[in-house]
C-alpha cells in the first residue's frame, strides 16, 4: 500500500533524476518509492549518499544463457 507521507529531499531527488532522464519514467519511481514494502526503494535511496543519486547512461548486454524448451 502506498505511505500517505512526504517524500524527503533525497527521493525527490530521484524522481527528478528518472524524469529527467526519460521523461515518464519519474511517476513509475514515486509509485516505487511510496510502495517501499514491497520495493525497498525508498530504504536503498535512504542508505546511498546523495552524490550517488544521479542518472547516468550506459548499455548492457544480455550474457544469460537460457535453456531451450523441448530440446
Amino acid at each position: 500500500m502506498t505511505e500517505p507521507r512526504p517524500l524527503t529531499p533525497k527521493e525527490q531527488k530521484v524522481i527528478q533524476e528518472f524524469e529527467a532522464a526519460r521523461p515518464g519514467t519519474g511517476a513509475l519511481a514515486e509509485n516505487n518509492i511510496r510502495n517501499n514494502d514491497k520495493t525497498g526503494w525508498a530504504d536503498i535511496i535512504a542508505e546511498t549518499p546523495e552524490e550517488e543519486l544521479v542518472a547516468r547512461e550506459g548499455s548492457s548486454t544480455n550474457s544469460f544463457m537460457y535453456r531451450r524448451i523441448g530440446g
